[in-house]
């Protein structure tokens, strides 16, 4: 066998092995994001029977026509956490009675007695309380720095404000033109 050809199946053997390794990479890469998991919050996560419930809560107090974003529930519950991983930074002590107080004269004073619905309110209000003893520009600051992974199927995730861009989408394909009648 010649050297060329020698070295022509090395480099088959080598680009082989590196597409191999590359593979398992990011097989390794995904096996954190479970098909069960909206995001990952730092080192909590959001279940998708987390977001099922929260929806199945807010949707009990609304008026008939009315609906919940799946979105919108999920950026509160996103921020619901890191919330309370700030409170928990910071030595910021928040109650049951500080929330409810908080929400007891908001539109959210209907999900206090709803048990699948008053951890999505609770969610709201320690954003508001954190972000009210640590200062609107240091709670902004503090949440550009947080790590959320958010599962791609909820959409793409603003990396300074950590919520859902309604208008963009993970996915890879494009949307067919709608057919005109």
């Amino acid at each position: 066998m010649s050297l060329s050809a020698h070295r022509g199946w090395r480099a088959v053997r080598v680009t082989v092995l590196g597409g191999v390794l590359l593979l398992t990479l990011l097989m390794a890469g995904c096996a954190k994001q479970g098909p069960s998991v909206v995001a990952y919050v730092d080192n909590s996560k959001i279940t998708q029977q987390q977001v099922d419930d929260a929806v199945e809560g807010v949707s009990s107090i609304l008026q008939e026509g009315q609906s919940v974003s799946r979105a919108a529930v999920v950026n509160a519950m996103i921020h619901g956490v890191i919330a309370e991983n700030l409170a928990a930074t910071n030595k910021i002590t928040i109650t049951d009675g500080d929330r409810d107080a908080l929400i007891k004269n908001s539109n959210l004073a209907g999900l206090l007695n709803v048990p699948k619905g008053r951890p999505i309110a609770y969610d709201v209000a320690d954003q508001q309380i954190v972000s009210e003893k640590l200062g609107s520009e240091a709670y902004i600051a503090a949440l550009a720095k947080q790590q959320v992974i958010l599962n791609p199927r909820f959409g793409v995730l603003d990396p300074n404000q950590k919520t859902i861009i309604t208008d963009k989408s993970a996915s890879l394909t494009e949307p067919l033109p709608s057919p005109t009648p």
